[in-house]
């Protein structure tokens, strides 16, 4: 595969793994508005490691191929490839105790 179509495969993934969270976030019971911060969170952290690990390679901070990088690139780069994938995770694990805690509390009072 060529380099452009390697990136749009890791874009599709991504994408897909997000709609896949928006659909669990938006099967829990919640109101509109916590669903749409949720959906909103897990959107936006793999678009925010997009965007800042691609203005790290245009500004020089990261070498674009693996093989060119140091430690800590190298580690930054998988952090950002990490939080590419958990992000929406990490968004539908948070909607999932924000409806386990407001059970609770409506139980509570």
């Amino acid at each position: 595969m060529s380099n452009a179509a390697n990136n749009l495969s890791i874009y599709l993934i991504v994408l897909c793994n997000a709609l896949c969270h928006v659909m669990l976030i938006w099967r829990l019971r919640l109101d509109l508005a916590a669903k749409l911060k949720f959906w909103a969170l897990c959107a936006g952290i793999p678009l925010a490691v997009m965007v800042t690990m691609r203005l790290m390679v245009a500004l020089g901070m990261i070498p674009a191929r693996v093989a060119e990088q140091g430690m800590w690139e190298r580690a930054t780069t998988l952090l950002g490839s990490v939080l590419l994938l958990a992000g929406p995770f990490l968004a539908t694990g948070a909607a999932l105790m924000y409806r386990r805690r407001s059970r609770l509390v409506a139980a509570a009072s």
